[in-house]
């Protein structure tokens, strides 16, 4: 029996959707999300949408034995992306740690955002007929903290800023 098959390696997954996106949105409007001192780490974002528009388009015109890359347009440090963050909340400037510190008290995840991962999307723009619909993290973020924030109250007396629950 032979199968065929397609590999897909995905970048870091965030977006609206992802609990972890969330749990970083509230710590940066309080100010207890870091950036790291000096970071020059280059991590391949994915904005979790566009994961699943890239594995749909595998599906359908991935070539069997083919690896590709679904990242953004663009690798970021892990910094950059809270800086940005907390810009799009409103929020001070991130506080910064330095790495050892960082490093002390959680090994791996230092490990983990201070790798240096540049990889290219070409080959499954090219093959899958695909392209991010969120270039890099910024667009992503800016679609993630325009459905994070909390209903406004409504000011013509009904209950809430729910349209669905009117």
């Amino acid at each position: 029996m032979r199968f065929e098959s397609v590999v897909l390696r995905y970048g870091v997954f965030y977006g609206a959707e992802t609990p972890s996106t969330a749990a970083m949105i509230a710590l940066v409007r309080r100010r207890r999300l870091p950036m790291l001192l000096n970071d020059r780490g280059r991590l391949p974002f994915i904005h979790l949408s566009d994961a699943a528009a890239a594995t749909i388009a595998a599906l359908d015109k991935g070539a069997s034995g083919c690896i590709y890359h679904v990242v953004d347009d663009r690798p970021a440090s892990f910094s950059e992306m809270v800086r940005e963050m907390a810009v799009l909340a409103g929020a001070p400037r991130p506080f910064a740690v330095p790495r050892w510190l960082f490093r002390l008290a959680e090994p791996y995840l230092a490990r983990v955002l201070t790798m240096q991962l540049a990889v290219s999307n070409a080959d499954a723009r090219r093959d899958l007929e695909w392209s991010p619909m969120f270039p890099s993290y910024r667009e992503g973020l800016r679609e993630a903290f325009a459905i994070s924030q909390p209903p406004r109250p409504a000011t013509d007396g009904r209950r809430g800023g729910i349209p669905w629950l009117q």
